[in-house]
């Protein structure tokens, strides 16, 4: 691309700049709908014990226990995007839509 195209990239004047140019950002986002809290409990769970150090008490400490899970932790550590060649990950967040089941009721 022709550095003098690059700023019609620019969409916003606070963007970090990158080389001659404004560093083209993309967002990529996904949306969840929740059916088993104990199946992506498990999943975290499984995720935390592969990794090195691993344990119960880590389980714990970062998803809470599988009778009052954290959900949007759970989702976090699923979904975390993994390295992109070239990208690095600028901003990543898991959020909870309002109006929909609380967490509580999704756990029961």
């Amino acid at each position: 691309m022709d550095p003098r195209e690059s700023h019609g990239l620019k969409n916003d004047p606070d963007r970090r700049v990158w080389g001659m140019g404004p560093q083209p950002e993309f967002r990529v986002t996904v949306t969840l709908a929740l059916s088993d809290a104990e199946r992506l409990w498990n999943a975290a769970r499984d995720r935390l014990l592969a990794a090195p150090g691993g344990c119960d008490e880590m389980v714990e400490e970062t998803i809470g226990p599988v009778e009052a899970p954290q959900l949007a932790d759970c989702i976090a550590l699923l979904c975390a995007p993994s390295l992109v060649p070239g990208c690095s990950v600028d901003d990543f967040w898991v959020d909870a839509m309002p109006g929909l089941p609380s967490q509580d009721a999704l756990a029961a």
